[in-house]
């Protein structure tokens, strides 16, 4: 396990508050959100609708792949970074939503308090990611495999 590389997606992670989330119904069709997310180290939380097409297509399918970007865009190639994430997505129970990060959980009671119900948390634990960072060459990309 490269630490190094560990850490530095951590630190990215840790300075995005945004992704796009995709998702595959069962008839294949792809399907990209974005959504506001905490995390605990390198897994990813956030809150959405019960009845949101994330939700249907995670139900059926729960792959997904996360594609996020530090807030200030990029002005040339070389300053291209990003995370390309693969996971797997698990919509968690009371309890679990309970040890999720504090935002999270307060979102989450937030929309449930206007409609009983109409909330879930989503945890997305990481199989692969790979950080992107054209400063070190065009089209960088290193793999953390977990």
């Amino acid at each position: 396990m490269d630490n190094d590389l560990k850490k530095r997606i951590a630190e990215y992670i840790d300075r995005c508050r945004f992704c796009t989330i995709a998702t595959v119904s069962t008839d294949g069709q792809p399907s990209a959100s974005t959504v506001s997310f905490n995390n605990v180290g390198m897994d990813i939380y956030f809150n959405t609708t019960r009845d949101s097409k994330k939700i249907q297509n995670i139900l059926s399918n729960p792959r997904v792949t996360i594609a996020m970007q530090k807030p200030r865009l990029p002005k040339t190639d070389q300053e291209i970074t990003g995370i390309q994430y693969s996971g797997t997505a698990k919509i968690l129970s009371d309890d679990e939503i309970a040890k999720s990060p504090k935002a999270v959980v307060s979102r989450n009671r937030l929309f449930n308090s206007l409609k009983p119900g109409s909330s879930v948390v989503v945890k997305v634990t990481p199989l692969e990611i790979y950080l992107i960072d054209y400063s070190r060459g065009f089209r960088h990309r290193e793999l953390f495999q977990i």
